[in-house]
């Protein structure tokens, strides 16, 4: 009897053990998949600030891949600022901050959405190469175009 209560103890030890192993890997995958999540999600939102209508270059109806048009640009800081457009925006960008910058010939920068967190768990910035085109010279620049993504 004493020898079947001690084969049962170890038993029921062992898959204890096993749970609590199981537990932790659960719980690390978890925590990897929900990293993951958070990085694809800054991704999304990079690649719709990147790809606005209001900012793509475009001739003949053509529209040119990384390209900000310099008018639009300007014209397009002051309409996503406009109370009228903050909910439009927010779908789409989330809380997040976009800043156009100018690095060659010139450095200039634009801030054209900023809804930042004072308080925020993670931050995830991305970094986008862009060609500047100013229409009134026909000249281009390059310039990156910065995402900061604020996750509660």
């Amino acid at each position: 009897m004493l020898e079947t209560i001690a084969v049962l103890f170890i038993f029921f030890l062992l898959i204890v053990i096993g749970f609590v192993f199981y537990a932790k890997v659960l719980k690390g995958n978890i925590e990897l998949q929900k990293e993951e999540s958070m990085q694809l999600n800054a991704i999304e939102v990079a690649q719709r600030a990147s790809s606005l209508p209001e900012l793509q270059c475009s001739e003949d109806n053509i529209v040119s891949d990384n390209c900000i048009d310099l008018l639009k640009l300007e014209a397009a800081s002051e309409i996503i600022v406009k109370p009228e457009n903050e909910i439009f925006y927010y779908d789409r960008l989330l809380f997040s901050k976009i800043t156009v910058n100018e690095i060659y010939p010139d450095e200039k920068e634009w801030s054209l959405y900023d809804k930042s967190l004072d308080e925020f768990s993670n931050k995830i910035v991305t970094n986008i190469p862009i060609s500047l085109f100013d229409p009134v010279n026909n000249k281009n620049a390059f310039g990156v175009m910065t995402v900061t993504l604020f996750l509660k």
